[in-house]
């Protein structure tokens, strides 16, 4: 959302962005010059976010407020209804709501709305037959490789033996990303010989119970856990293989950007990831939370350099073509000004 708030800057539109103060997403958006406002919200009746809320919608007159959490989209659109004048869009990054009643008001009567990046949680809103044609739409999250990135020199800085096989991995150490099943995977390559290296970049609750399951597999040489990593690009470029073993994701931009930076990618076949990549030609799916499914999709590639080079490179030409971050930016403004009724600007 970062990205796309900035390209619509850029494109002359006015933007806020409303975020906790001293955040990650502040420092990010004050970076590109965005403008701030500190208006966040921890429940879904956070009185004094309400009303800092309140005095910025009496502040920039906004046409348009996207919401990024259930909790935001149902404080924004009482908001509105007291001050007047803003449309209320959700976004969905994942699935967040069900065919359950407590979300029917207000994701039917009180937004105009919804935006999800993924065709699989759109088909699943609409199943719930709540919602008129148009009112869920797909907006692809971008990515453009970034000219210069340097390689990570894993084999250097790790004294790696030179035939080994780098597999890189990023995201929350949380349940939702199957990093256990990615130790699991790992043990069975190291049974059958494979000199295959795993590094996992992210930081989270499991840590601790991550690394005892490495730990108690005789595993500490192949698995090691980098903890966060600001800028994880060049780690991406240093690997032989990109692995994100998840049980459930909206986009996975972290298969984007691996993707657009030439990287043979094996990933679970859960959501976006199934719309990001075609099994066998730009990437390799595997059956989620299965180790024996991960370790024979890692198999598929590791024994041939060529195999790895013609996806990574069918990878990079996808992302080029179909998901560049010009192209989302040119579906965002052209979706919200769709909603404004082709009005002069977006703020």
């Amino acid at each position: 959302m970062i990205m796309a708030a900035s390209g619509l800057e850029r494109r002359g539109h006015g933007i806020v962005v409303g975020c906790a103060d001293k955040s990650v997403i502040s420092k990010k958006a004050q970076a590109l010059n965005l403008t701030t406002v500190p208006v966040s919200f921890k429940t879904d009746f956070d009185v004094p976010g309400f009303i800092r809320l309140l005095f910025a919608l009496k502040k920039y007159h906004f046409d348009i407020i996207i919401c990024g959490q259930n909790k935001d989209t149902k404080i924004a659109s009482i908001a509105v209804r007291l001050v007047g004048g803003a449309k209320v869009i959700a976004r969905h990054g994942l699935q967040l709501i069900r065919k359950k009643f407590k979300y029917h008001f207000f994701f039917t009567r009180m937004i105009d709305g919804i935006i999800t990046n993924s065709a699989s949680i759109k088909k699943e809103y609409e199943s719930y037959g709540w919602f008129h044609p148009g009112f869920v739409k797909v907006i692809y999250n971008g990515f453009t490789a970034p000219a210069g990135v340097a390689s990570f020199d894993f084999r250097t800085q790790f004294d790696l033996p030179g035939d080994a096989l780098v597999m890189f991995s990023a995201g929350r150490l949380a349940s939702q990303k199957g990093f256990e099943v990615l130790i699991d995977a790992a043990e069975e390559g190291h049974k059958k010989g494979y000199n295959w290296y795993f590094f996992i970049a992210g930081k989270g609750k499991l840590r601790d119970e991550l690394e005892n399951r490495v730990k108690s597999k005789g595993l500490q040489s192949r698995v090691r856990f980098l903890g966060f990593v600001e800028d994880v690009l060049p780690y991406v470029k240093g690997a032989d293989i990109f692995v994100l073993p998840s049980f459930y994701e909206g986009m996975p931009n972290a298969v984007m950007e691996a993707m657009g930076l030439g990287k043979c990618c094996v990933v679970t076949a859960v959501n976006g990831s199934v719309e990001l990549i075609e099994d066998g030609l730009d990437g390799i799916l595997v059956e989620p939370r299965s180790s024996t499914a991960l370790f024979n999709g890692l198999e598929r590639v590791s024994r041939d350099r060529q195999v790895r080079e013609s996806m990574g490179e069918a990878a990079a030409a996808k992302i080029r073509s179909s998901f560049s971050e010009e192209e989302m930016i040119d579906n965002f403004e052209s979706y919200l000004i769709d909603k404004l009724e082709k009005t002069d600007s977006i703020n």
